[in-house]
């Protein structure tokens, strides 16, 4: 079993915790969003950006699967995941499965992608599909907090009725005017009015001045090296660029 400790973040409460599903909405036909609430009395805190690992039942011993948190940490009594489902996927299937009431056993908080605090510049979140799941934590946070610096969420997808928490998104850009958004589809239909091509091609035509900003990138491994190739074309240095592969 390989030993998940070293991947907890320091000053964090890390254990496991057997939580209790409060919510389950279906954001997109693929794409679950789920509330998770940990037991009376008890909070685990953590870093936007980290990730819990779900006991999904097995006939053996249970299998274990790894979720970025898509909330922000500001109340510790709660977490919640974004699980697409992948067909024939024995863990995405079950956590579709699940309903109000149902108990899950979770293990975390794990990882270290998250942000360098406090900000040293605008950030720039580059996500496609569930990769967007950190990012709804971090900049939430981020706007919990007030930062001052700007925020640019860039979010690739297939199809439009693939955008996670679309209408979120145009709310806080509503709410607060240093968070922009940008959606682009490599898969539109006729009626989409928004940028076609994949996220790597419009960082030039979204992000004003990259050399100055950090960047995040959340997504499959193909995605996050042609992301950066097109970072350091455009003088984006190393130490500014970091990702969380998902494969």
């Amino acid at each position: 079993m390989t030993d998940v400790s070293k991947y907890a973040h320091p000053e964090r409460t890390f254990g496991t915790y057997e939580t209790t599903i409060e919510v389950t909405d279906l954001v997109t036909p693929r794409n679950m969003h789920l509330r998770f609430r940990l037991p009376e009395g008890k909070e685990m805190h953590f870093h936007a950006g980290q990730f819990v690992q779900v006991f999904v039942p097995q006939p053996d011993k249970p299998r274990r699967t790894s979720y970025s948190i898509a909330s922000a940490p500001q109340n510790g009594t709660f977490f919640e995941l974004c699980v697409t489902h992948v067909d024939g996927g024995k863990s995405s299937s079950y956590l579709h499965s699940l309903k109000k009431g149902d108990k899950v056993t979770v293990l975390g908080p794990l990882g270290k992608f998250t942000l360098r605090e406090p900000l040293r510049s605008d950030s720039v979140f580059i996500a496609t599909g569930s990769g967007i799941a950190p990012f709804r934590s971090m900049i939430n946070d981020q706007l919990a907090k007030q930062t001052p610096k700007n925020l640019y969420l860039l979010f690739g997808n297939r199809f439009d009725d693939d955008i996670i928490y679309r209408k979120e998104w145009q709310d806080l850009a509503i709410k607060y005017k240093n968070f922009k958004y940008f959606f682009t589809l490599s898969r539109p239909t006729e009626k989409w009015i928004g940028a076609k091509g994949y996220v790597q091609e419009k960082i030039a035509e979204f992000i004003p001045n990259p050399k100055d900003k950090d960047f995040y990138i959340c997504g499959l491994s193909k995605m996050i090296n042609d992301v950066q190739d097109k970072l350091l074309s455009l003088g984006v240095s190393k130490d500014q660029i970091h990702y969380e592969k998902y494969d």
